[in-house]
């Protein structure tokens, strides 16, 4: 059995990451390190932390200055020891098979990176989220975690989680997809992803737009490492799904969000993918999405804004 390294960034969790070690610790796959990075916390999650572990030697605390979710990361990808490694968020918690089926997946496909199914868990209500092959559906959501990886996808190809920024999964998981010959899927679910109202999921100021920079850093990877043209189809449709979908849902949550908002976001993809519209991925989503985007396209901004205004409680954009 190979080692697994497991890496839980915490900031200020002292109320939930004792449920999280215990489902860590009930794993039916027992060869693993667990890493809680302590990104700086100033509440009682240091204390909470060692008084969990303690009678474990799988697993350790180490402390970092804050330097938030990337940063804590990293700092994890620096210490780890085993072949394969996972993320884990320190306010969700995983089914006891989940290092198990994702470690067997990948053994058994030759993958270098497999993901589950997980689910949305609300105050009130478990929303089940599947997960379906291909990048066009995997990119929809780029989480790290509910994912195993080769470990030598990180350490080989030099990818880190940008610093600094909102949305950092989605500056990592294309590098990840670009670099790897194979991802499979185990349709379980193993993964509880719990809904925090404070999360950037559901926060809303000016920070939607580090997405830009994120879908940048993609671009000049792959430029980098010479696959721009072989992946273009997939960096455009990443512009498509978080920018034109994403970002200006996120948009029209901001004061002063009009139509001017939406012409100045679709100018940005346009000018670098002026046939973004005819990207074949736009054929994979619901069918919403696709009279948003041809509305876009035929530039009928105002009633963008009218469909977002009146449907943006009831979407779900990752």
């Amino acid at each position: 059995m190979d080692k697994i390294s497991i890496i839980i960034p915490c900031y200020n969790m002292e109320k939930l990451v004792g449920k999280c070690i215990s489902s860590i610790k009930d794993q039916s796959y027992t060869n693993f390190e667990a890493i809680f990075v302590d990104d700086g916390s100033q509440d009682r999650t240091k204390e909470v932390i060692k008084e969990n572990i303690k009678d474990d030697g799988r697993m350790r605390y180490v402390y970092k200055e804050n330097g938030g979710l990337s940063s804590a990361r990293n700092f994890g990808l620096e210490l780890i020891s085993g072949e394969y490694v996972c993320f884990i968020d320190s306010d969700d918690y995983i089914e006891k098979d989940y290092l198990m089926e994702l470690y067997n997946n990948l053994i058994e496909n030759d993958s270098d990176i497999s993901v589950c199914y997980f689910n949305r868990v609300y105050e009130n209500k478990i929303d089940l989220n599947k997960v379906e092959e291909g990048f066009y559906k995997l990119v929809k959501f780029p989480a790290a975690w509910n994912k195993m990886y080769k470990t030598s996808l990180f350490k080989d190809n030099d990818i880190m989680f940008p610093p600094g920024k909102w949305f950092e999964d989605l500056g990592t998981f294309p590098k990840l997809y670009m670099m790897s010959d194979k991802i499979t899927i185990v349709k379980k679910v193993l993964y509880q992803y719990i809904q925090n109202p404070t999360s950037i999921t559901h926060t809303f100021d000016e920070r939607i737009y580090d997405a830009y920079d994120m879908v940048k850093t993609n671009e000049i990877f792959a430029e980098e490492n010479g696959v721009y043209e072989k992946y273009f189809d997939e960096l455009e449709y990443i512009n498509i799904y978080h920018i034109l979908i994403g970002t200006i849902y996120r948009s029209s949550f901001l004061e002063g969000f009009d139509a001017n908002t939406v012409k100045d976001i679709t100018k940005r993809v346009e000018d670098k993918y002026p046939n973004w519209h005819k990207n074949k991925g736009i054929n994979e989503l619901p069918f919403f999405f696709k009279i948003y985007l041809k509305a876009l396209h035929y530039k009928q901004y105002k009633l963008i804004v009218f469909m977002l205004k009146t449907f943006n409680d009831k979407l779900t954009i990752s």
